[in-house]
């Protein structure tokens, strides 16, 4: 795993593990459908969790995915804080760190969009099978 992917995979662990509170790692892994070592890689920062185990983590806990990754206040001065060791953390960066980092976010952000595209489309065709249900 590439520098900047091992900053992104321990700092999701540190979340991980707040949001785990008190429980297990073996109970928390059941409630998201995993097994304790493939959760234990997650939270440990050994392995960057997918966006599929952190949408899981979001529903079983109540909150957006952006807040298990970011946490629950995204203002105020710990918000600044973030927003300057994350600067300060680019800046720090090679070019070749830097180009990967956007790749990663790229793709981040194109699955996000594909997966919220598909959850659209099942909506529409809940409605439209409720329409029709309707008479």
């Amino acid at each position: 795993m590439r520098e900047s992917h091992t900053l992104i995979a321990r700092r999701v662990g540190q979340r991980l593990k707040q949001l785990r509170a008190g429980r297990t790692q073996v109970d928390f892994a059941r409630m998201l459908g995993l097994t304790q070592s493939q959760y234990n890689r997650y939270e440990t920062g050994k392995r960057l969790a997918p966006d599929e185990v952190i949408e899981r983590v979001a529903r079983v806990c109540g909150i957006t995915p952006e807040e298990v990754i970011w946490g629950e206040q995204a203002s105020g001065p710990q918000h600044q804080e973030l927003v300057e060791a994350v600067v300060e953390l680019v800046q720090a960066l090679d070019k070749d760190s830097l180009e990967d980092l956007y790749f990663f976010l790229k793709n981040k952000v194109e699955d996000l969009a594909r997966r919220r595209r598909a959850q659209l489309k099942r909506m529409g065709e809940a409605l439209e099978k409720l329409r029709l249900l309707a008479g």
